[in-house]
């Protein structure tokens, strides 16, 4: 059974309505809704942080005060590629810095509907090879949770199909796989998810495609490439409409005999792991251990 915090959380949810903010804002042209775009001031207790520019968007650095282990992370936000970082992402990135003493660069990258896919690939695939350039690919994890997994997703399957080096590992975290939603799996996942609502996602997917077909794997992954990724790690949870494609891409990949670390958590929500629950503490602890490889994760995890 879900832990009672998360269970309020959901309640609260629903009071207030959220699967159907991201069509209005929509709706009323307004996308900064609870935004974070810049690392807090108190972040600076625990890391510290650089800022630079690149392509004229600011890319952020977080370093730890102590030792560094020489890993690395590039961070890709979620925002159903139109909302800019929250204050959850930076407490996650500011955790796992203290935890595992890494570097973590997580750029502000390019959104819709002011800006579409193509420019947020000519920020970030730069922005990968230069830290590649800098850290030896074995030592850089690319991470990303909702849209910024389905973009994480993307960019390694960009990176395979050019002949590039991969890093050393993937983890996506509640990934947005298939910017249509067109899986009729998702339609009975629909009324247990509080959280996203799909006309609201197929607004803002198809602002970002801009005229692109949704269906190319820059933007929906699940039709991507599969051979020559590095080794992956995928969280989701039971009642998030995302969930669906997430199951699907697993078999998918289960089928071509491509290793998968899977973790489906029943009863959470859409990014739990970012937010306070009991369930959040245990996903986070388990992709720092992942991180950390201070563990072996199993081939397939069963739902928690």
């Amino acid at each position: 059974m879900a832990s009672l915090e998360s269970r309020a959380f959901t309640v609260f949810l629903k009071l207030i309505r959220k699967k159907s903010f991201l069509k209005k804002q929509f709706d009323y042209g307004k996308f900064d809704f609870y935004q974070c775009p810049k690392p807090p001031t108190d972040l600076g207790k625990v890391c510290r942080v650089e800022k630079r520019m690149a392509n004229n968007r600011n890319v952020y650095t977080l370093h730890p005060r102590k030792q560094d282990t020489n890993k690395h992370i590039l961070y890709l936000h979620g925002g159903a590629y139109v909302q800019n970082f929250v204050r959850q992402h930076w407490t996650f990135l500011g955790l796992l810095v203290e935890s595992l003493h890494c570097s973590i660069t997580a750029p502000d990258y390019p959104l819709a509907p002011a800006h579409t896919y193509k420019d947020a690939f000519a920020m970030v695939e730069p922005l990968y090879h230069e830290l590649v350039k800098k850290v030896q690919a074995s030592r850089v994890i690319l991470m990303g949770d909702s849209a910024g997994g389905g973009f994480a997703l993307a960019l390694s399957q960009l990176i395979a199909s050019k002949g590039y080096p991969e890093p050393a590992k993937l983890i996506l975290l509640s990934p947005w796989l298939d910017i249509t939603l067109k899986n009729p799996a998702i339609r009975a996942i629909d009324p247990l998810d509080p959280f996203l609502g799909i006309d609201g996602l197929q607004k803002a997917g198809m602002s970002y495609a801009g005229d692109t077909n949704p269906d190319c794997f820059l933007l929906s992954p699940i039709n991507g490439p599969a051979e020559g990724l590095p080794e992956i790690f995928l969280f989701s949870g039971a009642r998030d409409i995302l969930v669906a494609d997430a199951r699907k891409w697993k078999d998918m990949m289960q089928e071509k005999g491509i290793r998968i670390h899977y973790y489906e958590y029943d009863e959470m929500i859409h990014v739990w792991m970012l937010l306070n629950f009991p369930e959040s503490k245990k996903a986070r602890d388990q992709i720092i251990a992942i991180i950390g490889d201070t563990k072996s994760a199993p081939l397939f995890s069963t739902p928690l």
